[in-house]
């Protein structure tokens, strides 16, 4: 293909968010080069750099969304190469003090079919799929344990990386470099050394841990719901599970805990804070189910947003996206989706900088606020249920108690309307934006809930 916006560009990262940029950057460079630093084989593994990839992992619908657009028949590909097909409503079991329901609530009784399709897998599998994909493109390339040592800059333009070798580093030069290096990307170290500042970070202590295995799934007498949840409303109840069905009929376990309650990571200690759950539902599938891996335990202690999006000035050919940018607690499973969107953002921006010739200059400019964006609805989805937390830590923003009774008043119409269940999902898998939730009719029927449940009873 024919450049229009430069000949090459370098992701650093060849975890998620690094392999879908590297894909919409296809389009745009003649190259395009991903550097990872673990070594990764060719198959559905995980890789030491995702110490989280041993849990269970949630791809939310827009995630969903994203990939099937740079990736046509993306699903379908998924669903052959093993994942587990679910429908919100009627395959999301959530059980709790009060029984089972089929709402984050519980609140919903009974199944319904919302419209709605969604998939499971390991992550292993997801990367794997996204991977092959990825470098299937003619002018991709991954470069695996090729580890980034710092950036090649002057006049206050990134011009290149230095890549570490076994005897010496190099430097590789490109038009864009763009961080998808995670959590523990050095950007900030890297901005520090060409002058840039730290950007202001939020950060909210959430002190979750979490710790998982696989079981093979047995034969049963009747099926399982494929996604099973187990919790209680906060503050009381501290502790939650999860059970997926995901690829070769595996149940992939995780326990989860905040606050110093954390699960535990021997076999009978692991049973036994399961059997404690707010339901024994989860506890009795598994008691006698085979374990088929190690049990393995991830602490996760503050999510932290950094707002790159409020810095001045900010180099030229540098770009960083995804959990570099902003990591979530990993409870309400928002991560890769929101990297997805991100990524989508991006793609729309390069999408217009192509059409209108105007190549790269400004660009950060215009990202960071775009992928702002795409960060605060999940953000703020999260922030909402881990402030509900006395022992949160961080600052509270304002409107937590008003918005609690409001989302009381929507729980108890979604109960009731299937179409305000639909709703409600939508904005939690990042598909609807949450204005939706306040917007008319529904604005009015929530405020007319909400007189009628402070008004005194006779």
């Amino acid at each position: 293909m024919t450049s229009s916006l430069g000949h090459h560009a370098v992701v650093i990262g060849g975890s998620l968010a690094g392999l879908m940029s590297a894909a919409v950057l296809a389009d745009y460079f003649d190259c395009v080069t991903v550097f990872e630093r673990d070594q990764i084989e060719d198959r559905p593994v995980l890789h030491k750099s995702v110490p989280q990839g041993n849990h269970i992992h949630a791809l939310l619908l827009s995630g969903q969304h994203v990939m099937s657009l740079l990736y046509p028949g993306f699903t379908d590909e998924l669903k052959r190469l093993g994942a587990v097909r679910f429908r919100p409503g009627i395959d999301i079991a959530f059980y709790g003090p009060h029984g089972k329901g089929y709402n984050g609530t519980g609140s919903v009784k009974e199944p319904r079919d919302l419209g709605l399709e969604g998939h499971i897998m390991s992550r292993g599998l997801l990367e794997y799929h996204v991977r092959r994909r990825t470098v299937a493109l003619a002018n991709v390339k991954l470069e695996t344990d090729a580890a980034i040592e710092g950036l090649v800059h002057d006049g206050g333009r990134v011009r290149g990386v230095r890549r570490r070798r076994a005897t010496a580093a190099e430097s590789v030069e490109a038009d864009l470099i763009l961080d998808a290096g995670g959590r523990g990307s050095h950007a900030s170290r890297w901005l520090l050394e060409m002058g840039v500042p730290a950007p202001e970070e939020t950060t909210i202590g959430v002190d979750f841990a979490y710790t998982s295995t696989k079981y093979r799934k047995p034969d049963l007498d009747h099926e399982s719901e494929p996604l099973l949840l187990v919790g209680g409303p906060p503050p009381e109840y501290k502790r939650a599970a999860g059970l997926f069905e995901i690829e070769d009929r595996t149940w992939h376990v995780s326990l989860a805990g905040r606050f110093g309650d954390y699960p535990p990571t021997d076999e009978a200690g692991f049973l036994a804070f399961a059997k404690a759950l707010p339901s024994p539902r989860l506890y009795e599938l598994i008691k006698d189910a085979e374990r088929t891996a190690d049990i393995t335990h991830h602490r996760f202690p503050t999510s932290v947003w950094r707002h790159y999006e409020r810095l001045q000035a900010f180099p030229a050919g540098f770009l960083i996206l995804g959990d570099a940018i902003c990591s979530f607690n990993p409870v309400y499973g928002q991560g890769m989706s929101s990297a997805a969107l991100q990524v989508h953002m991006l793609q729309k921006i390069l999408r217009e900088r192509a059409a209108q010739a105007r190549g790269l200059d400004g660009l950060a400019a215009a990202f960071f606020p775009k992928a702002a964006e795409a960060v605060s609805a999940p953000w703020a989805l999260a922030a909402s249920f881990d402030f509900a937390y006395p022992q949160t830590k961080g600052e509270r923003p304002p409107g937590l108690a008003e918005g609690a009774r409001y989302f009381a008043a929507l729980d108890s119409l979604q109960a009731e309307d299937i179409d305000v269940q639909r709703l409600v999902t939508e904005v939690f898998q990042l598909t609807k934006p949450i204005s939706a939730l306040r917007e008319e009719p529904l604005l009015s029927r929530i405020l007319a809930r909400l007189q009628q449940q402070q008004q005194p009873r006779a």
